[in-house]
């Protein structure tokens, strides 16, 4: 007897339905199932996915296993750390105050000396030492500490951005940045920071994150180097000028007239009169000439332009300078 066609392409078009139904059923969807939905599955997909239901559970009780062991270690750790405090040796040399940046490896070799700033990086080699690399705002150093140094409740809870007070010795180390580390005999802890420092900023962080921590971005060695660069343009700038005998005036940035186009203005309410945004100080440095002859300023300017292209800025330093002869 032949086949009917028209059944054969039904059932066909059914039982492509069910596998796809069935192969989009996931391993979370499989553990929510009670037994009398999982029989309605077929047996190949049934077994493949109670296999991988066993695999799962024995993965979830070894990550439990370790997690408990770990958590047990720590309270171990953190219950031997209150046990042990630091004390400043008397005995050890005074140490002299230094900033990073008046270090040299060879003048300051083997010499005591205090460091204070913020924990730049931190890592661990084993349960008894640690390295430190400090940012103080002049320049970076790695820092050792080893044994009970790195083995107190502070040491174990520390995270990078802490602030804190090093004393140790100046030792020469090629490897290290700048050519030199320094062994630590003693620290405190002057300042702590959150466990979620961590976690705050990352590389796939988008612009407007990177905007809202700004003030730990420009604590990294790109950002804080364009901070410098921008403090010596300035200071060139302002060289460049009394070098000539001109005389730094300091105008208002709270205006009540405009400079420029008034469609650019930035308004606001000045104690019930209304006020702007200086666009530019050229105006006030007019009115000084007379008084001081030739004369500049670097202050801000601001301009309302709504755009968005980085040709275009609200607020900017501006140098401007008036020469009247």
């Amino acid at each position: 007897m032949d086949s009917d066609p028209h059944h054969d392409a039904s059932a066909s078009t059914t039982e492509d339905g069910l596998d796809a139904a069935t192969a989009a059923i996931t391993l979370e969807d499989f553990i929510k199932m009670d037994e009398a939905t999982r029989s309605t599955l077929p047996l190949s997909r049934r077994k493949k996915l109670a296999k991988l239901e066993v695999a799962h559970k024995a993965k979830m009780e070894k990550a439990e296993k370790l997690a408990k062991a770990a958590e047990a270690e720590h309270h171990a750790r953190m219950e031997a750390a209150s046990k042990i405090k630091l004390v400043l040796d008397p005995n050890l040399p005074p140490a002299t105050k230094k900033k990073i940046r008046e270090l040299d490896p060879t003048r300051d070799e083997n010499r005591r000396v205090l460091l204070q700033g913020w924990v730049h990086r931190l890592r661990w080699d084993g349960k008894k030492l640690m390295f430190i690399e400090l940012r103080d705002g002049t320049g970076f150093l790695q820092a050792v500490l080893a044994n009970d140094l790195c083995m107190t409740t502070d040491a174990i809870t520390l995270n990078r951005e802490a602030s804190v007070s090093l004393w140790g010795t100046i030792h020469k180390d090629a490897r290290a940045k700048g050519g030199m580390e320094l062994h630590c005999d003693y620290w405190e802890l002057v300042g702590p920071s959150p466990s979620d420092i961590e976690s705050i900023l990352t590389h796939e962080s988008n612009p407007d994150i990177l905007l809202n921590n700004r003030h730990l971005v420009i604590r990294g060695t790109k950002a804080s180097t364009i901070l410098r660069m921008r403090s010596i343009i300035t200071q060139c700038f302002r060289e460049h000028y009394f070098d000539r005998g001109c005389v730094e005036l300091f105008p208002p940035t709270l205006v009540q007239t405009q400079c420029e186009g008034g469609s650019t203005l930035f308004h606001l309410d000045y104690f019930g009169e209304e006020a702007y945004l200086t666009q530019s100080s050229q105006l006030y440095l007019e009115t000084g000439i007379p008084a001081v002859g030739d004369c500049f300023c670097i202050l801000p300017s601001y301009r309302a332009e709504k755009s968005s292209t980085r040709r275009h800025l609200s607020e900017f330093h501006h140098i401007e300078a008036e020469f009247p002869f």
